[in-house]
């Protein structure tokens, strides 16, 4: 649900964009279910479900559509990750192009919330908000 946030005497109106679809799963797999988009979608993080891979391997999902806000600030990508052991690697993606990128590895052994604020350039980038994915990728 949006919120309105005074900024200057402007109003902002905050979006957010959950997964909506699995593009593709590799060896990753949903806690419950088949789907792995709808162990990430929560308004707040439910620790009781989660994907998984004991491989190396990546997956992607679709995001909801956002409205360009036409500014080059405020993008933040949020997400919540731990390993047994190697690192996973996040990428914000549009269409095939890598938008950005976080390593992390080792990756937290406990659960890890991230909140990575895009750069101005990143941001700039994308150039379809309705083209927007997810990727996770385990590494050894």
């Amino acid at each position: 649900k949006p919120r309105l946030l005074p900024v200057g005497g402007v109003t902002v109106t905050a979006q957010y964009a959950r997964p909506t679809s699995d593009v593709s799963a590799g060896t990753w797999t949903a806690s419950t279910g088949s789907d792995l988009y709808a162990m990430l979608d929560e308004t707040t993080a439910n620790d009781a479900d989660y994907i998984s891979t004991v491989n190396a391997s990546t997956c992607e999902v679709t995001l909801g559509t956002l409205t360009d806000p036409a500014s080059s600030t405020g993008h933040v990508v949020r997400y919540r990750i731990a390993a047994d052991s190697g690192g996973i690697i996040v990428r914000l993606r549009q269409g095939t192009t890598t938008i950005a990128s976080w390593t992390h590895n080792p990756a937290p052994s406990s659960l890890t919330t991230y909140a990575q604020t895009l750069t101005g350039g990143e941001a700039d980038s994308i150039t379809n908000y309705a083209a927007l994915k997810l990727q996770f990728e385990a590494t050894p």
